[in-house]
């Protein structure tokens, strides 16, 4: 996610006067370890549909990082149908205090608390039957500016081995939104280079675990073309568990957080284009790889008290059913209690109806789709 958003995770909780979250598992699930062929990344793709962003608890400090804060979560979600969880995670920078890996070798504090407590919520949403679980290097800052491969290539080496023996549900994302600090793009070369080396080393330990690779700046789809002129650091075209990721937040005067008012005129191109793009990138030198969209959603807390603008369910409404559906996009719902909330993390339950509005159809406060609360 963007910068600002980062920042608001950081007020909401000295709003809330959090101050240092329990790290505890509250569990010891047993790894749920697969007991069938691993699934293609097609296979996968076919099976994800649609599944949502465990936002901000494991990448940021927003939410306490344990299994009892995400378990509601996770299960009503999975009792909507949905079936992918995405689980930002930030390894290498200080997370309220913790740090999970060594931003100067990538290698892992095996006795984080909150290492445990990210392999108990991994294995509990392996446990509910049909789930993905995807997880990534989120906000590592130092580690996108410098580029060093050496230091990626360890963290997945050490993210490898310790969940090597999980379900091949459980999906790899490399680096996510690889922007410098800046907010440049990453040179294409030197993220193929770091991608190249996690990939060798993730490949190393397990043939079959998908992963998933993205653009160099903010995962836009117009980003892969000129990122991935060729698949050579990635098994060339020839491995069946390589998955490409893109995020949607077009038109971003719209889905942006703190952009004004949410009656902008936004259209069904503004919702197709993006997917398109990445599809014809999938179909020629993605040589068919299937495209995972990882986030989207409109940040519409950062301005209104309360969802109810028909505008913002419009889009909700037709960005999976309309459209991401039919192009056979799983997809993951941005959700992070706050700004581009779905799920009340305080009440443990659906905030608005923004979850029915996913599924393709939802009420709406009176028939005009720019209602007052747009405003």
């Amino acid at each position: 996610m963007k910068i600002a958003e980062i920042a608001a995770g950081l007020i909401f909780c000295v709003a809330l006067g959090v101050a240092e979250p329990s790290f505890s598992a509250a569990a010891n699930l047993s790894p749920v370890q697969s007991t069938t062929p691993a699934p293609t990344a097609h296979e996968a793709a076919a099976q994800m549909g649609k599944g949502f962003n465990l936002g901000q608890m494991f990448d940021n400090s927003q939410h306490p990082p344990t299994l009892e804060a995400a378990r509601p979560k996770i299960d009503a979600y999975y009792d909507r149908g949905f079936r992918v969880v995405r689980i930002p995670v930030t390894w290498t920078e200080d997370v309220d205090g913790d740090t999970l890996a060594d931003a100067g070798t990538g290698r892992i504090d095996l006795a984080s608390p909150r290492l445990a407590a990210l392999k108990a919520v991994v294995d509990y949403a392996l446990s509910r039957p049909g789930l993905y679980v995807v997880i990534n290097a989120h906000h590592e800052k130092r580690l996108k500016e410098s580029g060093r491969a050496d230091v990626l290539g360890r963290l997945w080496a050490d993210i490898s081995d310790q969940f090597g023996d999980r379900d091949h549900r459980l999906i790899f994302e490399i680096l996510n939104e690889p922007h410098l600090a800046n907010h440049d793009p990453m040179p294409p070369a030197v993220l193929r280079r770091m991608t190249g080396v996690a990939y060798d080393q993730i490949r190393a330990r397990d043939k079959a675990r998908i992963v998933v690779i993205g653009g160099n700046q903010w995962f836009g789809a117009d980003e892969m073309a000129r990122t991935w002129p060729d698949l050579s650091d990635v098994g060339a075209g020839r491995d069946p568990y390589v998955m490409a990721t893109f995020h949607h937040y077009n038109p971003w005067t719209f889905a942006g957080d703190n952009q004004g008012d949410y009656a902008d005129a936004w259209t069904d191109a503004n919702i197709r284009d993006p997917m398109e793009t990445m599809a014809r990138w999938a179909a020629t030198t993605g040589q068919g790889m299937p495209v995972f969209i990882g986030e989207w959603g409109v940040g519409w807390h950062s301005r209104l008290p309360t969802m109810n603008c028909n505008n913002i369910r419009l889009y909700y409404a037709k960005f999976q059913a309309a459209y991401a559906a039919p192009m056979k996009m799983p997809t993951a719902v941005w959700d992070d209690g706050g700004w581009f909330k779905v799920f009340d993390h305080a009440a443990n339950r659906f905030d608005s109806n923004l979850i029915d509005c996913i599924d393709g159809q939802c009420d709406w406060a009176g028939a005009e789709r720019f209602n007052p609360d747009c405003v």
